[in-house]
Parts: C-alpha cells; structure tokens; sequence
C-alpha cells in the first residue's frame, strides 16, 4: 500500500522560510537520501487560505510519496538525521510530520 510523509510548517509572526532553498537545495537533498529507500516523489505547497480563518494554520506543506510503510520506516531511520538537519538553514520554524497510507486516489 502507499504511503506517505505529510511536512507541515506553522505558521508564525516570526517566522522565516526560505523558499529558493528549500526547492533548490533541500528538497534534492531529501530525494538522494530517501530515494534509496523508495521515495518516489514528493509534492510541495504553499498554502494560501483556510476557511473561516484569516491565514491558514500552516505555511508550507510537502508530501512525500513512498510506495509502502517499511520504506518510510526505513528512510526516517537510517537516513532522517541528515534531512532534518538541514531545517535550519532554509527556516526557523519546526516542521510536523505526519506518516499516513493512501486509502484513495485518482
């Protein structure tokens, strides 16, 4: 079954996020280290609105795309060191990951 690792980013007065870098230099770095590992893909957003809100709860969001469970597991183990920490030199913000399997599609 699919899986997936949803990286959200909060939105905050103080925070700093920067953009360029994440598309350009963190975003390949997070395929070499998990691809390997049977990252396929992945899928980033900048969110704009959310209803009934003035601005949405999180910022940016990337989904990770994995063609099972274990392939999360064993990416987030043997290789989540060097891509989270690469966070802070793109944002100041903590991301909120969020590891789920695709129950639908189209």
């Amino acid at each position: 079954m699919p899986s997936t690792v949803t990286v959200l980013y909060p939105t905050q007065a103080d925070g700093k996020f920067d953009l360029d870098y994440y598309l350009s230099t963190h975003m390949p770095l997070v395929m070499k280290h998990f691809g390997p590992h049977g990252m396929t893909g992945y899928k980033v957003s900048k969110l704009l609105s959310s209803p009934g809100a003035d601005q949405p709860p999180y910022t940016m969001q990337c989904i990770l795309e994995f063609g099972n469970p274990s392939e999360v597991d064993a990416a987030l183990k043997a290789e989540g060191g060097p891509v989270l920490g690469d966070v802070p030199n793109f944002t100041n913000l903590q991301p909120v990951l969020i590891v789920g399997d695709v129950v639908g599609t189209n």
